[in-house]
């Protein structure tokens, strides 16, 4: 069964940050069938609802800044409620503050706590990585780290794929270390020169990777755009084409 294909709108957010809710009908007429979001924008939670259910896009996740989970997860559980968003998604870790394995355990319970509050809200609450979780220390990556000392009722994997290649592992054999965990998946993509590119212009293998997402336990794909060769829409929408083509496959 085909996986669908939702946009993190951080991918189009100077187009969002001017007009949040044009971008929704943009991304929908894409043909993307979700969105995660990367902050609100100043717009109400409930003019967002009503965008989405009117260009008929499912509100899959939202990235959450670390400090805001912290300071005001109360606030955070109130949006999701509102957009009836089933995942919240830690986006990354405060780099000066995981410096050692040592760190990122203890961040790893910060998380899980966190974690813990959002599902007792009905939330599911998730990590998604970078390269810089693939630094080793005593033979061992710190995001594997970070992930065996999380629990994993409390923190799932959003793996980003383009990152996993970027750190110099397979993402499609990285991924099987996630089995269960990994509902979310962002496909981000790099080419030779390990500079990101559109997905599915660079290295990373997309028929291995919707191959995979099944016994995986994969949801969604949430492709990921941060730089470009094109404009941003040109962009997305290229590789929005090229994921579906090879989810076809």
């Amino acid at each position: 069964m085909t996986k669908p294909i939702a946009l993190q709108l951080y991918s189009l957010r100077e187009a969002a940050s001017q007009d949040l809710l044009g971008v929704l009908k943009t991304v929908a007429d894409l043909g993307y069938q979700g969105v995660e979001f990367a902050g609100y924008q100043g717009v109400s939670t409930n003019a967002i609802k009503d965008a989405l259910a009117a260009n008929n896009l499912t509100p899959v996740s939202a990235h959450v800044g670390y400090k805001l989970l912290k300071e005001s997860l109360d606030d955070v559980i109130a949006d999701a409620k509102v957009l009836g968003l089933p995942y919240v998604v830690c986006p990354a870790a405060p780099r000066d503050q995981v410096t050692d394995a040592a760190a990122w355990k203890a961040f790893a319970k910060e998380l899980t706590t966190i974690g813990q509050n959002l599902k007792a809200a009905g939330i599911a609450f998730g990590y998604h990585n970078h390269s810089f979780e693939f630094q080793k220390e005593n033979g061992e990556y710190f995001l594997d780290t970070f992930f065996q000392e999380a629990d994993p009722n409390a923190v799932f994997a959003q793996l980003d794929l383009g990152w996993v290649m970027h750190g110099g592992e397979d993402p499609v054999e990285y991924m099987q270390k996630f089995k269960g965990r990994c509902p979310l998946v962002h496909v981000k993509d790099f080419d030779s020169d390990n500079k990101q590119t559109d997905v599915g212009e660079g290295n990373l293998d997309l028929d291995g990777v919707v191959k995979a997402l099944d016994p995986v336990g994969v949801q969604w794909m949430i492709i990921e755009t941060e730089e470009y060769k094109v404009s941003p829409v040109d962009s997305v929408k290229a590789g929005f084409n090229n994921l579906k083509a090879a989810a076809q496959r």
